[in-house]
């Protein structure tokens, strides 16, 4: 769980400018440590915080009426206290948290807690995972009621419903880190858009000529045409499509790879580009194989005759024991 250290003259500035920007994690206390402070924030939005030391707490401190563990101590069975979840995420109104097996029994228990720490929230699923390549949600509703909902991040609104398409809310420092490279009057191509992830807060923030936004679930081009529309934006282009058959070349300037296994449209999007371009590309990856995003993308411009340039690595958050969630901004010419 990651903090950032400053000095005690620059801490209310450095929060005040986290919360400003989402970037400061609420479920956790602000930490003085002699002349430093620890501000707790969110994955992905170390890079705002350049200039600054950017800490791993391995003993946080969280804010009481948050502390899900506080509350379930007393009605769980000590030899389970370990496994209580102390994370979980909030989207809109609706909460999702992962719930071990071990713990089946008191689920209810855990998401009528949520509930009571989470006044304005109406609902709490338990995340069970993701199916197939649309990712398409696999939950249980634990308490309350209700799946529809609109979350607010960043200026943007989304509209979703979480029994039908997923919302991360960890990327939302790799979605405004886009917002800020755009350049004014490109052509953007979205190849895996969502219900808008990366489209919306390019729209909003941005001085985009078009965004062309390809989806290929239904459920979530519903969402996308609504968030296009609660949004009021103007210069997206939506597509009802498989990105592989769909997207037309030569056109791009920059193209948003967001799916973190799609190395086999990495063909599509170097096409897409026009003379030069940018590809920001997602994968999913064992750490062992570190490099593997690099290769992939200099083995399909080479078979294409193109030129590229990696001009930034980074990783995005862990996902899973061993595996990150990385991004490979390349120029292609």
């Amino acid at each position: 769980m990651k903090a950032v250290r400053v000095q005690r003259l620059k801490a209310e500035d450095v929060r005040r400018f986290a919360e400003r920007i989402g970037a400061k994690d609420r479920s956790r206390l602000v930490v003085c440590k002699g002349e430093y402070v620890e501000i707790p924030i969110l994955d992905g939005f170390e890079r705002f915080f350049e200039g600054y030391d950017i800490v791993e707490q391995e003993n946080p401190l969280f804010a009481r009426k948050n502390d899900l563990f506080e509350i379930l101590k007393d009605e769980i069975p000590r030899d389970l206290w370990d496994l209580i979840p102390r994370r979980y995420k909030i989207i809109g109104d609706v909460v999702m948290i992962k719930i071990p097996e071990e713990l089946e029994e008191y689920k209810k228990k855990v998401g009528e807690a949520i509930l009571r720490i989470h006044k304005r929230c109406k609902s709490v699923w338990r995340d069970l995972g993701r199916e197939g390549m649309i990712r398409k949600p696999k939950v249980e509703l634990i308490a309350g009621s209700g799946s529809e909902t609109i979350h607010r991040e960043n200026g943007c609104l989304f509209k979703l419903d979480v029994t039908k398409v997923m919302f991360s809310v960890g990327n939302q420092g790799e979605r405004m880190r886009i917002v800020n490279v755009v350049q004014d009057g490109e052509v953007v191509l979205d190849m895996f858009a969502g219900i808008g992830y990366f489209t919306i807060p390019i729209a909003v923030h941005t001085n985009a000529r078009r965004i062309y936004s390809i989806e290929i679930n239904p459920e979530s081009y519903f969402y996308l045409i609504e968030n296009i529309r609660l949004n009021r934006v103007n210069n997206v282009i939506p597509i009802l499509g498989d990105s592989m058959n769909v997207t037309p070349e030569g056109f791009a300037e920059r193209v948003v790879m967001g799916h973190i296994f799609c190395h086999e449209f990495l063909p599509v999007a170097v096409k897409s580009l026009r003379s030069d371009g940018y590809i920001h590309y997602h994968e999913s990856v064992p750490e062992v194989v570190i490099d593997r995003p690099i290769e992939r993308i200099r083995s399909v411009c080479e078979s294409l005759g193109r030129e590229v340039r990696i001009e930034n690595f980074r990783k995005v958050k862990n996902y899973s024991p061993g595996v990150l969630h990385v991004v490979v901004d390349a120029y292609i010419y």
